[in-house]
Formats: structure tokens, sequence, C-alpha cells
């Protein structure tokens, strides 16, 4: 394995980030993994990545990927196509606003946003780490992605909560 690390500074005039020095480093080999870091340095961002390559191909074929390594392979085969199309959007608007893509949803994130379906910014903040600046941000994007027909998924917290029964008033 080979291991190369790229820094990338931000590009006002591409509104973005410069590939040419990820692609070279990356010319021929197999990437098998990327690990991305943001920083600012003299108020400039900057982007290092961390690629990891294989040595050599193994019958021109990498190993599958894991489902611990990927949420979505977790999700059932109907769910895997949006999960795709969740995966694609961020990393679409990522790029756009030259961050890294996890700063807008991790995957894990967008695996239970396939699972639960919100229909509303309520919904949606009730997923684990969704607040309200990415719900201001990118909700509604988000919820125009999700399929109006396909029924939705009752939160873990709610079908899972025991019935504490009414309470009593205080005295």
């Amino acid at each position: 394995m080979n291991i190369r690390v790229v820094t990338l500074r931000y590009n006002e005039g591409l509104q973005g980030f410069p590939e040419d020095a990820l692609r070279a480093a990356t010319a021929g080999h197999e990437v098998l993994e990327v690990r991305e870091h943001f920083f600012v340095l003299g108020n400039i961002p900057h982007l290092a990545l961390v690629v990891l390559l294989a040595d050599g191909a193994v019958n021109g074929q990498r190993p599958p990927p894991r489902p611990e390594d990927d949420p979505g392979l977790t999700l059932p085969e109907a769910l895997r196509p949006l999960y795709r199309d969740l995966r694609e959007w961020r990393n679409e608007t990522a790029k756009k606003a030259g961050i890294p893509s996890y700063t807008i949803l991790r995957n894990t994130q967008l695996a239970e946003i396939c699972k639960r379906l919100p229909r509303t910014l309520a919904a949606l903040r009730e997923i684990d780490g969704i607040g309200e600046a990415t719900c201001t941000k990118y909700g509604a994007a988000l919820l125009a992605l999700l399929p109006k027909d396909a029924p939705t998924a009752p939160a873990p917290s709610a079908a899972a909560a025991p019935s504490a029964g009414p309470a009593e008033p205080r005295r």
C-alpha cells in the first residue's frame, strides 16, 4: 500500500479546490481510501487529503466494500438507490461549497434518512447529529430528494421508548 498526502488550497477563481495535484498523485493507481482534513491557514481554506493507494491491482479488482465501511450496504436493496442519490447530492453540494462532504451529512445520517424517510424538517431534526443549522441550510433540498409515495418509518426513539404512563401531578 502507498500513502500520499495532497494539500489543496482554496482557489477563489474556481470557487473550490483545484484537483490537478490530486489527479497527478493518483494517476495510474487504484485508490483504496481517502481521508479528508479541512483546515484554515492564514484565512485561506485548505484541504489535506491522505490517499491510500494499492501497490498493484489484484485481478484488476478491489475488494468489495464492507458494511462497517459503508452504512448504505446495511440498507434494504430497495433503499440503496436513494442512498446513492443522497450521497451524490451531498458530495456535489460540498464540492460546490468547497467543503468536505462529511460537514454536510455523514454516511450514517444519510442511511438513517433512507430508513426513516422524514417528511418535515422537524422529523429530519430527530435524526442524531442533524440540527437546526443543517436543516436551515440543506433541509428543504434534502426533503425534495425523498420519494413522496414511500411510507415513512417511525423514529426509533418513539417506537422503542417504553411507555411510562401518565405523570402524576405534583403535590
